[in-house]
């Protein structure tokens, strides 16, 4: 019950931050009121529940396919409830990378202390608490940034829309992957706090959008990264199917019935909260 409950939560505060719900489940589990298992175990384990909440987050988000991605004037007419969220191109390009680095991450993982292991988590979730909250000011910068490219749109092609070409759109996808499939399989997490800023940063992704498809990104690379665990005695597989049922319906909650209905600074700002807490208790707990 305490495995289901943890994924439970992991799974709702993840798809919320297009996020796996490893950095909430890891604390917990290494917790002695929680599940009581070694730093390795708890990485290695919580991949597999990641791997749930990536799924089924994605497809609350919905999936846009090939003819919606390329339909400009109806995405703009839709509301998010309404339309495909998933970029399921660039969610390809993620995948594709971050699956082949995603094994390394997980021998990394292997190789390092308890402590080590716990310091840098705690020290990553620190490093993210604030990139999600500071979104925000990025995306006010973006708008300045598009509109401006709007007007020179409008100047150079009345009535049509300018579309990058694939590889513009795809490699800086891939690029992202790379290193969001790493820290997916070292500290046994999405690797969404890498993925969802860069995605808004370097393509025209919206933020919603930009959470459903880190969603669908993570699937893969988190099952590489629990088989690359497994062979090293580093998955409990007593609670990891409890943890991935809990996080499957909490992903599928979150995202449907919640994330499409509440304000992104809400979103932002509890994530860093979030973050900041359990960041700053794994840190001082390594000591």
């Amino acid at each position: 019950m305490k495995s289901f409950s943890i994924g439970s939560l992991a799974g709702m505060l993840g798809s919320l931050a297009g996020m796996g719900g490893g950095f909430v489940m890891i604390p917990m589990m290494t917790a002695s009121r929680g599940l009581r298992l070694t730093q390795h175990q708890a990485h290695g384990t919580s991949l597999f529940a990641v791997g749930s909440t990536g799924l089924f987050g994605a497809l609350a988000y919905g999936i846009k396919t090939g003819e919606d991605a390329n339909n400009s004037n109806s995405t703009d007419m839709e509301t998010p409830q309404q339309q495909g969220l998933v970029k399921l191109d660039i969610a390809v390009a993620l995948t594709a990378t971050a699956m082949i680095t995603a094994r390394f991450g997980a021998i990394a993982s292997s190789k390092l202390s308890e402590r080590s292991l716990k310091r840098a988590l705690g020290a990553f979730m620190l490093f993210v608490a604030p990139l999600v909250p500071g979104k925000k000011y990025l995306d006010d910068w973006l708008a300045g940034k598009d509109s401006k490219d709007k007007q020179i749109q409008i100047q150079i092609e009345a009535g049509a829309v300018q579309k990058q070409s694939n590889l513009e759109r795809l490699l800086p996808a891939s690029f992202i992957g790379t290193f969001s499939g790493f820290l997916s399989g070292m500290f046994g997490v999405g690797g969404g706090a890498i993925v969802v800023p860069a995605l808004v940063l370097s393509t025209d992704t919206p933020h919603h959008a930009a959470l459903g498809t880190s969603l669908c990104a993570m699937v893969l690379p988190a099952i590489i990264g629990v088989l690359t665990h497994a062979k090293k005695g580093n998955v409990a597989w007593r609670v990891a199917p409890s943890l991935a049922l809990g996080s499957a319906i909490g992903a599928y909650i979150g995202g449907k019935e919640i994330g499409l209905h509440l304000e992104e600074d809400v979103l932002r700002g509890g994530f860093g909260v979030l973050m900041l807490v359990l960041g700053g208790r794994t840190w001082r707990s390594a000591r």
